[in-house]
């Protein structure tokens, strides 16, 4: 997922360049509109609202009282170079791919565990949505020959998700279903978590990578998840 995460990117990017040079210039910026209430879990690591930039063409008009997290909007800023992009409500526009809501099956604030099994391992994922962007994760593997794994972090929205969703391969019924993709970076690691979108929500899948993209050989062959009964 992360290899072909770069070729997103690379595609991405030259769309911007190509929208950029036939669009004209804008100067009216989009309206901020009032807060909307979204309940969230506390968290102190939490970004406040980054602010428009008034300084470029592209204009982002925040209406969600929790943000969109810094991540999030470097990323949309580099799909969208100086095309407009708006956020209304739960809804992301922007000129050149349209309009998208931002994935809300997940209940905000509340932690959800997805679980699965590989041989002698027991895979479990925990995810707490903090906003429209971010989620908070905490990973564990049990059974392995080189002991627990236990990886936790705050992951953001892939922004190319107003494009397209992924479509991962459900393991168990050889099936594919959309997905939205969380994205977690650290200097050793890099992650994936795709979270089902609509009826297949009880479904998620975990990559975990070094920082060349190589799977991590302690997280490799992890099956798709599915969340535990409440």
């Amino acid at each position: 997922m992360y290899l072909r995460r770069i070729t997103f990117w690379s595609t991405a990017l030259s769309l911007s360049v190509l929208a950029a040079c036939s669009s004209k210039e804008n100067n009216n910026q989009a309206a901020t509109k009032p807060a909307e209430p979204l309940a969230a879990v506390a968290d102190t690591d939490a970004a406040p609202p980054p602010a428009a930039d008034s300084g470029a063409t592209a204009a982002v008009s925040l209406t969600d009282s929790t943000g969109l997290s810094p991540e999030f909007v470097r990323g949309l800023k580099d799909i969208a170079g100086a095309q407009k992009y708006t956020v209304s409500g739960k809804t992301l526009v922007m000129d050149a791919f349209g309009s998208a809501d931002f994935p809300t099956d997940l209940p905000a604030g509340k932690a959800v565990t997805y679980s699965g099994q590989q041989g002698s391992q027991t895979f479990t994922l925990t995810v707490t949505r903090l906003n429209y962007t971010s989620i908070r994760f905490a990973a564990e593997m049990l059974g392995g020959k080189n002991g627990p794994q236990h990886e936790e972090g705050v992951a953001d929205l892939n922004p190319g998700f107003i494009m397209a969703a992924e479509v991962p391969e459900d393991t168990e019924s050889q099936t594919a279903y959309g997905a939205s993709e969380y994205l977690h970076e650290t200097p050793t690691r890099n992650f994936s978590i795709l979270i089902g979108i609509g009826s297949d929500v009880d479904k998620a899948e975990l990559g975990v990578y070094d920082a060349t993209g190589k799977p991590v050989a302690q997280w490799q062959g992890v099956p798709t998840l599915r969340r535990l009964a409440l």
